[in-house]
């Protein structure tokens, strides 16, 4: 060895040593770095890395180059032995970036990093972290310190860490943080081990969200989920998923129905005493199960469990029903309605029907809701609660949805054209149809085809949809946009609050027959009373559904709601029976001559508390009683039917007032003495008396507003009674 290769061989571990001290000091994870001029387009001194050996390697002589070079030649170089396609495609900007960085640095940037895939020789593919640090030298030059990092174990942990977080999405649900239905199904398809499914839902859920709000019913939720995890046996293969809303689903492997009667009591027990910790209403399960095999289709099983568990919804001896031949034959008949479904449409079976909507002052028609009705061409008909949830759960309520709307458009634009005075007609529209990703541009298009304007086809939206998911709030808001009217159905019914309405631009907050259902109990006219009072603050349109009789027309009336809809007024008729309606209904409120005299109480009754024992109006000049509404019937309490209000008053005064109060009482409750105190057009008086009410002794509290209206020598009484203690 001559001179000259041991001076170059002493170079070359000085210069090692050197690099060594430089990466351990500065780059000490580095693969390797090298110093850039980018003034110059140069690299001017030689780097090194470990090859494959172990071995210190010139990297320039590595990839067949030698300081000084130009930097630009070696990234050519560089990214044809190292950068796959799909890395190569994204780092396109090599070749200028020299540009690039002097550009950065003269605008104040200083460091700049580019990550991507790379492949050794031996392919192996490492992820790549390179890094360059800008300064300016002395001379004027620009150089960049190139850093190049291995970073592929760290991308696989973000990958890894991805991966799990869209798992934990797609397999485990927000509220719980435990199985959902996808991972239910995923576990029992793995496990392949026979058994038994069983389906779980709580008795008049809804309560708990109407009554305590959604945070106190998510809260519920997930006790039950604790209880139901708590209780099955996980070792031994139990699998249990929440599904939505109050729905469960669990699977074991046992199918002796003894020891799965048991499984269920310990969970009813377990749920039953959430009740009492959360002070909630009384949690109530029941439980629909049904066998499954390995060769059975899960979904087919999760139906089968449904169908039970409807059965057992109706028990009074049980909380439980297993799948039975019953169930089966029902089970057929559903799928021959879901295989006729295509030719009901063609063929027209699906047929609109009409629930009409009148003002309850005036009682005018207003307005209608689109329903529909499935007769087959034979005459026979399936009822849409046969066949309504059945394509819900089949996702073709969306085509149904569609026909409905476009029928409706294309209706109301035929008596727009005939010349009729018609009236907004609303069409549901399903949280599946919610899902579809251009719904609004199609009912858009459907509406711009048809020539209707949007104001007489509001959507009726269910409560529950309202709280799904952003998506779907997002949809809703644009269908606001486009100017469609949304009205939020079955309020009191799902999950949704009264702070929800503030969110979406609703026009109409449409009350659930479940709450209507209430109107006689104290309670539930407080709650009524509460949620028309705060929807009309918001400036909604508020709709009772479901109105049976002549006693919830009257509350409902009195507590300010708009209009009414239910068997009380008119039940869902067909198109040509709704056609007679639509002619001859009043355009004009004002036909009717009490409808002055109950838009003042209307009016009036918003300034005070309301939830009455009794609510009366009365003609003070006539001496008469026009409408009693309220808990109790005031006539009811002296033994006989009578509408003299002074006899009712001096009945009521003898049998059941106080002596201490008698004085008060009459002074403002004769007659006589109320038409006298009348100096304007209204007065009103409070005052507090005793009585006996179910033979005890309680403070009323009572409202008399007297009152006169326009076009009218009477004078009113609005009469409003209630406990105080």
């Amino acid at each position: 060895m001559n001179k000259s290769e041991v001076s170059e061989i002493e170079d070359l571990k000085l210069a090692l040593e050197q690099e060594s001290q430089y990466k351990k000091a500065i780059v000490s994870d580095a693969l390797f770095c090298y110093e850039i001029n980018l003034t110059k387009d140069i690299i001017e001194k030689d780097f090194f890395f470990y090859n494959e050996k172990g071995e210190y390697v010139s990297f320039l002589n590595y990839i067949g180059l030698k300081a000084p070079c130009k930097f630009t030649e070696f990234l050519k170089i560089w990214s044809n032995k190292i950068l796959n396609d799909i890395s190569r495609a994204n780092l396109s900007d090599l070749d200028s970036i020299c540009k690039k960085l002097i550009s950065l640095y003269n605008n104040g940037t200083c460091e700049y990093v580019v990550n991507y895939w790379g492949e050794y020789r031996n392919g192996r593919l490492v992820f790549v972290n390179q890094t360059f640090i800008m300064v300016k030298h002395a001379n004027g030059d620009i150089y960049a310190l190139s850093i190049v990092k291995d970073y592929t174990q760290i991308k696989l942990m973000e990958e890894n860490t991805y991966q799990k977080e869209l798992e934990r999405y797609a397999y485990y649900d927000p509220i719980t943080k435990g199985y959902n239905y996808l991972k239910f199904k995923e576990r029992l398809r793995r496990m392949m081990i026979p058994g038994s499914i069983i389906c779980l839902d709580i008795h008049s859920f809804k309560l708990i969200n109407t009554i305590c709000g959604v945070e106190k019913g998510d809260e519920v939720i997930r006790r039950i989920w604790d209880a139901i995890y708590a209780i099955i046996d996980t070792e031994n293969n139990d699998i249990a998923a929440h599904v939505n809303a109050d729905h469960f689903i669990i699977y074991t492997p046992q199918t002796d129905e003894t020891k799965i009667i048991q499984l269920l009591k310990n969970i009813s027990l377990a749920v039953s005493i959430i009740s009492g910790d959360l002070a909630v209403p009384q949690l109530m399960p029941y439980f629909g199960i049904t066998k499954w095999d390995t060769d059975k289709l899960i979904e087919s099983s999760y139906n089968e469990a449904i169908a039970a568990k409807h059965n057992a919804k109706k028990l009074t001896d049980k909380n439980y029903a297993f799948f039975n031949e019953q169930d089966t034959e029902r089970l057929i008949i559903e799928k021959e309605m879901l295989d006729s479904f295509e030719d009901a449409l063609a063929k027209k079976e699906f047929k609109v029907w009409f629930q009409p909507k009148f003002n309850p002052f005036s009682r005018n028609l207003i307005g209608a809701e689109a329903l529909v009705r499935w007769i087959k061409k034979d005459g026979s008909v399936i009822p849409p609660n046969a066949f309504i949830p059945l394509f819900e759960r089949s996702n073709i309520i969306r085509r149904l949805d569609e026909y409905i709307f476009r029928n409706v458009c294309a209706q109301q634009k035929e008596w727009l054209d005939a010349g009729k005075d018609i009236v907004p007609v609303s069409v549901n529209l399903s949280r599946a149809s919610l899902h579809y990703k251009d719904i609004v541009k199609f009912y858009k298009r459907i509406t711009n085809e048809v020539g209707i304007d949007k104001k007489f086809i509001p959507l009726e939206i269910t409560e529950s949809a309202t709280a799904d998911t952003l998506d779907i709030r997002n949809i809703m808001s644009e269908f606001i946009s486009e100017g469609f009217l949304l009205h939020i159905d079955d309020f009191g019914s799902g999950y949704s609050s009264l702070s929800s309405l503030n969110v979406l631009q609703f026009e109409t907050l449409k009350i659930d027959k479940s709450l209507v259902d209430y109107i006689g109990n104290f309670e539930g006219n407080r709650l009524l009373e509460h949620i028309i009072s705060m929807a009309k603050d918001l400036g909604l349109h508020v709709t009772a559904e479901g109105v049976e009789n002549e006693n919830q027309a009257v509350f409902l009336k009195h507590v300010g709601v708009d209009s009414i809809q239910g068997f009380f007024f008119s039940r869902p008729i067909p198109l040509l029976e709704f056609e007679q309606i639509l002619n001859t209904h009043k355009s004009t409120e004002n036909q009717m001559e009490y409808y002055p005299v109950a838009k003042h109480i209307s009016e009036f009754k918003r300034s005070f508390t309301r939830s009455s024992l009794y609510i009366c109006i009365i003609n003070l000049t006539q001496n008469r009683i026009i409408e009693n509404a309220g808990i109790y019937n005031i006539k009811s309490e002296i033994g006989h039917e009578t509408t003299n209000f002074r006899e009712i008053v001096f009945e009521i005064l003898d049998k059941l007032v106080l002596e201490e109060s008698k004085e008060v009482y009459i002074n403002n409750m004769d007659p006589k003495k109320l038409l006298e105190k009348l100096t304007g057009d209204e007065y009103t008086n409070i005052f507090s008396f005793k009585r006996y009410r179910n033979n005890k002794i309680v403070t009323m509290r009572a409202i008399t507003h007297t009152f006169r209206v326009k076009n009218s020598d009477d004078i009113w009484l609005y009469l409003n009674i209630t406990p105080i203690d």
